[in-house]
């Protein structure tokens, strides 16, 4: 995913020199991984959870024959993704506190 300036977490590592797992999807399991990208860069604030109602409507609009199975992969996925960002998101506030409070000193 991007981020504002355009640059995925990969990206910004690399500039960093941080090595990012390689991500292996399963033949079978790429159009979910499509698919997800596809619903997770129409947020429209934030890391917020996607909805059952944004779930139906995509499904609606794009046609796409999408399982029950199918919308809970694609909501697990939802998960693990806003479990990682919320990681992320407290590990910058820590780096924050960190760096004020070496800062004063």
């Amino acid at each position: 995913m991007k981020d504002e300036r355009g640059d995925t977490r990969r990206e910004r590592n690399a500039r960093f020199g941080i090595e990012t797992p390689e991500l292996e999807v399963p033949d079978e399991g790429g159009h979910l991984w499509e698919w997800f990208s596809e619903l997770s860069n129409r947020r429209r604030t934030g890391p917020e959870a996607l909805a059952f109602a944004e779930l139906g409507e995509w499904q609606r609009l794009t046609g796409q024959d999408v399982l029950p199975v199918e919308i809970e992969m694609l909501l697990s996925m939802d998960d693990a993704y806003l479990r990682a960002v919320r990681e992320d998101q407290a590990a910058v506030r820590a780096r924050v506190l960190e760096q004020q409070e070496t800062g004063r000193g």
